[in-house]
């Protein structure tokens, strides 16, 4: 495995899927074990994406993370899509990864809760009373992290946002086949902020799809530009990007 450096942010070069899923359990299974040495639970922030698939692979094989002392809060959340429905990656997470690890509890953000405001006020307060310790996060093909679309706010203190959806990010959704046409794909979501991703004191960021090989470049390699949300990630020391050599292939 590859390593490199891009301002503060350390990037790990994987052969392989697995590896790179293999990699990122383990940051993630040693990040769990040192938090439960000091108190006894806690909470993670968990996405769901292409590059999570060899990932939650490599979660699920293990046996040393202990899943019934973690509460599991979520990234990002379609408005208008209640959580029951398949496309929600509510939905979709406990299908690819918490029915089979039983987590102590996963709150979802719950897309079709009105008045929104009140969702809004009823995450801030878990993600305050929690606290969680980790982040776990893919950048999409606009330079997202969640649904921070560009121009992203790097300045808010808030810790959770109705943000809109730009049409690079609802056409990889599409292409995606959460969604059967792009019509169908919400024009708005509900997204933690980019204070709210980065603020845990470990953030792993995972990217796999050799068509994001263009703004991987643009992410480690340009200026940090809040038009390039997923750039922050240079000044993030506590954060480590696992790629594969395609999603690399593009990097000076």
């Amino acid at each position: 495995m590859r390593q490199k450096k891009y301002g503060e942010l350390e990037v790990l070069i994987a052969p392989s899927d697995r590896e790179l899923g293999e990699a990122a359990a383990d940051a993630l299974a040693a990040v769990v074990k040192a938090e439960l040495a000091k108190k006894d639970e806690i909470a993670i922030i968990m996405a769901l994406g292409a590059a999570q698939q060899a990932f939650y692979t490599a979660l699920k094989a293990r046996s040393d993370i202990e899943w019934s002392k973690i509460t599991v809060l979520h990234v990002d959340t379609y408005m208008g899509v209640a959580e029951e429905r398949p496309e929600s990656g509510a939905s979709r997470m406990r299908k690819h990864l918490l029915d089979q690890v039983k987590p102590k509890a996963f709150f979802p953000m719950k897309g079709d809760y009105e008045p929104v405001e009140e969702e809004l006020a009823r995450y801030t307060k878990l993600y305050n009373d929690l606290q969680p310790v980790l982040c776990v996060v893919g950048i999409g093909n606009s330079g997202h992290l969640a649904f921070n679309d560009p121009p992203a706010d790097f300045d808010t203190t808030d810790i959770i946002k109705v943000v809109f959806l730009d049409e690079t990010t609802r056409n990889q959704v599409k292409n995606n086949g959460i969604f059967q046409n792009v019509n169908d794909v919400p024009r708005y979501g509900l997204s933690l902020t980019m204070h709210a991703l980065l603020k845990p004191g470990r953030v792993l960021a995972l990217v796999h799809d050799e068509d994001k090989a263009e703004i991987i470049k643009k992410v480690l390699e340009g200026p940090v530009s809040f038009m390039c949300p997923a750039s922050i990630l240079q000044k993030a020391p506590h954060a480590t990007l696992y790629l594969n050599e395609p999603a690399a292939s593009k990097l000076s």
